[in-house]
């Protein structure tokens, strides 16, 4: 059973890999799709510059769903095999959560100042996701360079 497991995920693997390349190298040797006029200036455009962000959108996709999926089901194994370690995975989920809450009221919904855009989706919700998109970065880096400066004390000290 786990050598089929180990060639099924081998197999997704390579064919996930070769789209990229193909993706990717229509993106270079594809052709010109039509210039953008950008504040008065004409930019190039490669022509498949869809395909590619809807395949980054797929792969994205794919990494959040098998993430989410395997820590799901590796919560419910743990709380079933060990119900004290199950509740201190659910505290870690719930700090994760609280990081995203606060960040997402640290944003605000004003408009962001982009040049040459004219659109509406620069403001209210988008801006606030994004701010909150930002500040979580932060936080999470921050709390993996604590993290870290905390572990090497640690170990010094022990």
């Amino acid at each position: 059973m786990l050598n089929k497991l180990n060639l099924i995920t081998k197999i997704t693997l390579w064919a996930l890999f070769a789209v990229s390349i193909v993706v990717a190298a229509l993106i270079f040797v594809g052709g010109d799709g039509t210039p953008l006029e950008v504040g008065g200036e004409s930019l190039w455009q490669p022509k498949f510059t869809d395909a590619l962000i809807y395949w980054i959108y797929v792969l994205i996709g794919l990494v959040l769903f098998i993430t989410l999926g395997l820590s799901l089901l590796q919560f419910v194994q743990s709380f079933i095999a060990n119900p004290k370690k199950g509740v201190k995975s659910l505290c870690i989920i719930v700090a994760f959560v609280a990081v995203f809450v606060v960040s997402w009221f640290v944003g605000t919904g004003d408009e962001i100042a982009i040049v040459g855009y004219e659109g509406t989706d620069n403001q209210g919700f988008w801006a606030q996701f994004t701010d909150m998109c930002i500040y979580s970065i932060y936080i999470l880096a921050a709390g993996t360079v604590l993290a870290l400066l905390g572990s090497i004390l640690y170990s010094k000290i022990k």
